[in-house]
């Protein structure tokens, strides 16, 4: 199977659509939801996805793996930048999480308490201060190293670091006065 950055090599060389349609259908829900942590819209976190696509395809920017790390800390630098530069624009406040989860009540109770536990961590991301929540979000559902984030994020590998092991804590704090004692960290 071909890496993710070889696809994007060869759009670059043969400017195949195909290509960048495959990394956009690869990345687009993750981009999404980090890009959502930024901005807090839906509508402007697909127009930012978007934005950091029409860059890939029209700009093309060079992609040295080398030097830069993985084309998937590449890819999440470009889209951090853009919605910084659009925050810039808009000058927007960081916003708390819609809480708002819906529920169908015809589903198993298991499935409810799930739903639950998964609405109160939202809460608690929610909380969390937004550097926080971006190197935890990177971290655990992006699973990127700590390298990468650091590069994603612009800081250095301490930093990094230093704000997991203060996320941990600020949402294991956060849960625990929510009730959930047995998550693990």
């Amino acid at each position: 199977m071909e890496t993710d950055e070889q696809i994007y090599l060869r759009y670059v060389k043969e400017d195949n659509d195909e290509d960048l349609e495959t990394l956009l259908i690869r990345y687009r829900e993750g981009l999404f939801l980090f890009l959502l942590g930024f901005v807090r819209n839906e509508e402007d976190a697909e127009d930012l996805l978007m934005d950091t696509f029409a860059k890939l395809a029209v700009d093309k920017p060079h992609f040295v793996p080398e030097h830069i790390g993985s084309f998937k800390s590449w890819l999440y630098t470009i889209a951090r930048r853009n919605a910084l530069m659009h925050i810039r624009k808009r000058k927007y406040e960081t916003a708390p999480l819609d809480e708002n989860i819906p529920s169908d009540a015809d589903i198993s109770d298991i499935i409810i308490l799930k739903e639950e536990r998964n609405r109160k961590l939202y809460q608690a991301m929610s909380a969390i201060k937004p550097e926080y929540r971006r190197v935890l979000y990177l971290l655990y559902m992006e699973n990127l190293s700590h390298e990468e984030i650091s590069k994603v994020m612009g800081m250095n590998k301490r930093q990094i670091y230093n704000l997991v092991d203060r996320g941990k804590k600020s949402l294991k704090n956060i849960l625990e006065r929510m009730g959930i004692t047995d998550a693990e960290y």
